[in-house]
């Protein structure tokens, strides 16, 4: 790897002199290409001679496209046979094989939504401008996933919604797995198999079916989860269930598309799910540590069993001193039918 490393006014200078040798005034020319959160473009400021045996100045505008401030930018962009950076000026550029990268400095990495800094170079060869990437870390994450499986869901089943998205989080060395049908389709993925990194992939459940996700290691560790998507409910074609305390060790049957409303005092915490996909969490308010009424809305996904629990909790019991009245826990067995 080669670094440079030069001060702004020293290598004004140089730049100056080359000026100096320039046979004719070269036409600016324009050329980048957006990336994450930020643009470059690069125009070249004076050229002579030609092929490798010329060389060119050239300036870079980097603009900061995101919404928000960034604290740094890094310009990369590929070198043609024959050219090489001799020197820049308000960036630190490196060349990795026939890759070169400009980072910013420490006075010029901060830029503001919209605002741009610019740094030169002086390049060994004339050729037309490079196709630029620019990345200043402000592209937002993906979206969480509605589930997310790993290690411990070997031999699992998931119920997921036409539209829902699956991400699959497994340690270094497995590999990603395959696709067979079309219940769902591979929106992103990294790491896994030679790369030593852990496997993350996410899918989108796109149509009703079903789909065994497999995967492996070279040590002969095997992973399956096996995944059914259904089809999304009709709107406003079910009907509304409302259970309280009083219902406490009972159950209630529903239907995909109808609405589970759990009514409970302040002092219960959210209930949570013995299973994923037959029933999903449209809202939640109240319960504890707030002590307004609990109300949480769930909507019937796919036929299956669940069992819905919470209990009731207290300030006093994460205090030293115990609480001198005991826990009351509430349960609710529910059946989704088709």
């Amino acid at each position: 790897m080669k670094t440079i490393r030069l001060a702004t006014a020293m290598v004004s200078g140089i730049a100056a002199a080359a000026a100096l040798i320039v046979s004719f005034a070269a036409t600016p020319t324009l050329a980048g290409t957006p990336g994450g959160g930020c643009s470059a473009t690069v125009r070249i400021d004076s050229e002579w001679g030609s092929g490798p045996r010329g060389g060119q100045i050239v300036s870079v505008t980097v603009t900061n496209t995101s919404a928000a401030t960034a604290a740094k930018w890094a310009v990369s962009w590929p070198l043609v046979t024959g050219q090489r950076v001799r020197t820049a000026w308000n960036a630190t550029v490196s060349t990795t094989g026939s890759t070169a990268t400009a980072v910013n400095t420490r006075w010029n990495g901060t830029l503001a939504a919209g605002a741009a800094t610019t740094f030169g170079m002086q390049l060994d060869g004339v050729f037309p401008p490079p196709a630029l990437t620019c990345d200043n870390g402000t592209t937002p994450p993906p979206p969480a996933a509605d589930f997310t499986v790993t290690e411990l869901d070997n031999t699992r089943t998931v119920t997921l919604r036409v539209g829902q998205t699956l991400a699959v989080n497994l340690s270094g060395g497995y590999r990603k797995p395959d696709l067979t049908g079309t219940a769902l389709t591979e929106l992103s993925s990294s790491g896994g198999g030679t790369t030593g990194q852990p496997l993350t992939v996410l899918y989108r459940a796109a149509a009703d079916g079903s789909e065994t996700l497999h995967s492996d290691t070279e040590a002969g560790a095997l992973w399956r989860v096996a995944v059914n998507v259904v089809g999304v409910p009709p709107s406003g074609g079910g009907q509304t269930v409302v259970v309280t305390a009083t219902n406490n060790q009972g159950s209630t049957s529903l239907a995909v598309g109808d609405t589970l409303v759990v009514s409970l005092p302040g002092n219960y915490v959210p209930p949570a799910l013995s299973a994923e996909g037959v029933l999903s969490l449209a809202a939640v308010s109240g319960g504890y540590p707030t002590a307004d009424p609990l109300l949480a809305r769930y909507v019937a996904n796919a036929p299956g069993q669940v069992d819905l629990s919470s209990i009731t909790d207290a300030a006093c019991r994460h205090q030293p001193t115990p609480c001198p009245s005991p826990q009351v826990r509430w349960l609710l067995h529910a059946t989704v039918t088709g």
